[in-house]
């Protein structure tokens, strides 16, 4: 999961925090404008993650 969002040009790679528990992950944007749910979903998908499935953000980043 970590290295599927790790591919996204907007993603801050450094900032990465997956809680295998909660099944969740947290990371920050480079900027807020480009943040994309789809792509983020799309991959997740193109690594394989199981987690894709009813994958779904449960806040955005700040001001999106």
């Amino acid at each position: 999961m970590q290295s599927a969002i790790a591919t996204l040009p907007w993603v801050e790679t450094d900032s990465i925090k997956a809680d295998g528990t909660k099944l969740q992950v947290r990371f920050a944007v480079k900027d807020v404008k480009q943040f994309d749910e789809k792509a983020l979903i799309e991959a997740l998908k193109s690594k394989g993650s199981r987690y894709s499935d009813g994958a779904h953000k449960l806040s955005g980043p700040s001001g999106s």
